[in-house]
């Protein structure tokens, strides 16, 4: 996977939760519910909080805001240089949205992951504390999200591979892909909305004002 900056923010993360991409195949919302997030605009320095409390800024910085061509979505935008000193530029939409008092993002999934995974969404619910200038973004968790599928809360499709550990065989998740309308998501999140998210937030530190 050809991961840059926008990525930081949801890698580390799913290497905690297991290396497991969850995918949806539809947002939890469509374009027309999909909101403006101001909150949002800005730019960004993702951090990495250790265990001590203390905090480290990454080396890149992350653009959010509106895009100009089509409205309803949001642009995470990054420049940097690759090995070979070349200008490189990422984009990433996606659509914000709230549902009940909650906020989330379904991020567009592009080849730069997979083939497979592409045209798909990732989903994040996040918070922005005005107080500290963070922002932070809980990805879902694979675990909760297979638990969930298993009870028929959502519909999905679950991969899992044999493996051998500790001299026991048994079943490691591969691949977890939720299939479920835009409507049906929704309608779980309103009902729950935490059941499906990692405890520890990814954080963004505000590094300029909106203005």
């Amino acid at each position: 996977m050809n991961f840059h900056v926008w990525s930081i923010v949801f890698l580390m993360s799913i290497l905690q939760a297991g290396c497991v991409l969850p995918t949806f195949e539809h947002a939890a919302s469509t374009v027309e519910q999909a909101v403006q997030d101001e909150d949002l605009y800005g730019k960004w320095v993702p951090l990495k909080i250790n265990e001590d409390g203390t905090v480290e800024k990454e080396d890149e910085n992350l653009l959010i805001g509106r895009d100009p061509e089509n409205h309803q979505w949001t642009l995470a935008g990054a420049t940097q240089l690759n090995e070979n000193d070349e200008l490189e530029h990422e984009k990433r939409r996606f659509l914000a949205t709230r549902i009940g008092d909650d906020n989330y993002l379904s991020v567009l999934l592009t080849e730069e992951e997979s083939k497979e995974t592409a045209g798909r969404f990732m989903l994040g619910k996040y918070n922005f504390n005005t107080k500290t200038e963070r922002l932070g973004i809980r990805w879902v968790n694979p675990t909760q999200l297979k638990e969930v599928i298993q009870r028929g809360m959502l519909l999905g499709t679950i991969t899992e591979e044999p493996t051998t550990r500790n001299g026991k065989q048994e079943l490691k998740l591969k691949a977890i892909h939720v299939e479920s309308t835009t409507d049906e998501l929704r309608e779980f999140l309103r009902q729950h909305p935490d059941m499906l998210f990692l405890k520890s937030p990814s954080y963004l530190q505000r590094e300029l004002s909106k203005n």
